[in-house]
């Protein structure tokens, strides 16, 4: 299987770190993330600001290595990998998805950002029969602007699944399109299309039909 990677984060382009080189001590600011059987996950910060004890599904893993304050700016992370969970910091299965998609670590959600396994999407999201709605959201805050259709919606997640994982296909000029796919537990997953290029931030570029049902969504609410 070809090894797959750079599926960025769902709402902001986030590099692995930040630092200024020419300060004396050098500080890094990591993205919240950790690494596990061949997938990076991001915390979802949503989720995280609502303060719940989210149920679990078993043991998955564990960190071996956190990178804050032992890495440098250079660091190629790999499996065991964490920005600031500690060195033997449980990972859970969060209960009523598969852990490709969702883990909890230190009672905080993590969600997939990149798959070095994945054919097509739905090798990691998890949302098949899950979804509530999908909502067009605004580039300035991500309110709400409107709500797709039932027959757009089941017609979009159908195609997003089995949208082939390319991330090496990104290509991100022009207008973004914020959306969310909101999930029957009241969570949601959110991501960007790019109308120019085809290109969807899950990791894969666009068929007709998604083309075709982002055309008319957004016509529909003069996005």
């Amino acid at each position: 299987m070809r090894k797959r990677m750079l599926l960025l984060p769902i709402l902001l382009s986030l590099t692995a770190c930040s630092f200024n080189p020419s300060s004396q001590n050098t500080i890094i600011d990591w993205v919240d993330f950790v690494k596990w059987n061949d997938t990076r996950y991001g915390a979802n910060y949503e989720m995280n600001e609502l303060e719940k004890d989210w149920e679990t599904a078993g043991e998955v893993g564990e960190v071996q290595y956190m990178l804050d304050g032992h890495a440098n700016a250079y660091h190629q992370s790999k499996n065991g990998d964490a920005a600031y969970l500690s060195k033997g910091t449980k990972l859970f299965a969060m209960k009523g998805y598969d852990p490709a998609f969702r883990i909890i670590a230190d009672g905080k959600v993590y969600e997939v950002t990149e798959s070095d396994t994945a054919d097509t999407v739905g090798d990691f999201l998890d949302i098949r029969g899950k979804v509530q709605r999908v909502i067009l959201q605004s580039e300035q805050d991500l309110s709400f602007i409107g709500e797709f259709s039932d027959e757009h919606a089941e017609q979009l997640i159908e195609e997003l699944l089995f949208m082939p994982y390319e991330p090496d296909r990104r290509a991100t000029e022009g207008k973004r399109v914020f959306f969310g796919i909101e999930l029957v537990d009241g969570t949601m997953t959110r991501s960007l299309y790019w109308p120019e290029t085809g290109y969807v931030n899950y990791g894969g570029v666009a068929s007709q039909k998604i083309k075709d049902i982002f055309e008319a969504e957004m016509g529909e609410y003069g996005y």
